[in-house]
């Protein structure tokens, strides 16, 4: 006899009693033998083993047992629920267990690094560009008065650029519909990115750092390759996804443990960042090479980021929280798209053009 507890299924009252088998009947009874009851074996449907939890054996006429876990007789039921049976024996054993963990890890490793980018970019490809304009518009008119003011370029300026964007935008084939824009923006200064209407906003700030027209088509070029690319849209869905699987596997996002869970969650997404970056930026030597431009102009065009930048130098240990990649690592692969236009031109360029910036710190 093992020890367990009777639900009659009309009450919420709990009856210790005692429990056994006899042949192909299951037996129970009040400790002082006041009351009895039987059920036949093959009528009982017993729970899932789940170790810690009491073993359920719920019974025809909507009553149940509970018995602890480890007392019932593994061969009272033993054509019964043979998965759950094998789930238990795995339980049992630490070394199923820490395989599960490692499964669990690695399986989640990757969903952040393939499932969810791979599942984004297919979405993304069939998103209507309707939509995507949407999004530009109403991204801008968020930041427009905001963060993006008014520009004082001077008409002349404004009307010179413009010449050489278009001029340059001719040349670039497969592009969806693009425009450039200028505003002054004090908070984010020397800048420019790419809404997904195709808008281009280059800031005041950046348009009075780059060096010279060439330098200012690199930052361009970079910029057409996030359009040409769809980063923007990619990237929402990309964000989106981890956010909603954060979110799953933590609960209320709000909570502490969904603060807590973010820091991982921000590391993973700006990971995304940077690929779309480097991807930009190979768009832009390609570019910029297709039409008689050498690719050091992308160096120039970083070098002159950096002396509108002085904060951010010195930050190589913020690797993994800058959304761009580092711009040694930037400034070396542009130096190495110089030195292949160089000699796909043979030897043309500039000498030692191709090697700018690659001794600064």
């Amino acid at each position: 006899m093992i020890p367990a507890v009777y639900f009659d299924g009309c009450s919420s009252r709990a009856t210790p009693v005692s429990l056994w088998r006899e042949e192909g009947t299951l037996r129970w009874r009040t400790p002082e033998r006041s009351h009895e009851w039987s059920a036949p074996l093959d009528s009982v449907e017993p729970s899932a083993r789940v170790a810690g939890v009491p073993f359920v054996l719920r019974l025809a006429d909507g009553g149940h047992l509970q018995v602890d876990h480890d007392l019932l007789p593994a061969d009272w039921f033993p054509r019964h629920h043979r998965l759950e049976q094998l789930v238990d024996w795995l339980e049992r054993r630490w070394i199923a267990a820490l395989v599960g963990v490692v499964v669990v890890v690695a399986s989640l490793l990757g969903l952040f690094e393939y499932g969810l980018p791979w599942a984004a970019d297919r979405i993304a490809a069939h998103m209507p560009q309707a939509l995507e304009t949407s999004m530009g518009k109403q991204s801008l008119a968020a930041l427009e008065g905001r963060i993006l003011l008014p520009t004082r370029l001077g008409p002349d300026r404004q009307s010179h650029l413009q010449s050489v964007f278009w001029h340059f935008v001719n040349g670039v084939p497969g592009l969806p519909a693009v425009r450039l824009r200028f505003y002054l923006a004090p908070a984010i200064g020397a800048n420019a990115f790419a809404l997904p209407d195709g808008t281009i906003v280059f800031t005041d700030a950046l348009a009075r750092a780059v060096p010279d027209d060439q330098a200012f088509i690199a930052v361009i070029a970079h910029e057409l390759g996030h359009q040409a690319g769809h980063h923007m849209m990619r990237q929402v869905l990309r964000s989106s996804g981890v956010f909603i699987v954060a979110g799953m596997l933590m609960g209320d996002v709000t909570s502490l443990g969904g603060m807590s869970a973010s820091i991982p969650v921000f590391l993973v997404d700006s990971h995304y960042t940077r690929r779309f970056e480097q991807d930009a930026d190979d768009f832009a030597f390609r570019a910029l090479a297709s039409q008689g431009i050498d690719p050091v102009a992308f160096v120039h065009a970083m070098q002159a980021l950096e002396k509108a930048h002085p904060e951010l130098q010195g930050a190589k240990g913020l690797r993994y929280i800058s959304s761009h990649p580092l711009d040694e690592e930037r400034i070396a692969r542009a130096n190495a798209a110089s030195r292949a236009f160089r000699a796909a031109q043979g030897g043309s360029g500039v000498a030692g053009a191709g090697d700018a910036g690659a001794t600064q710190e």
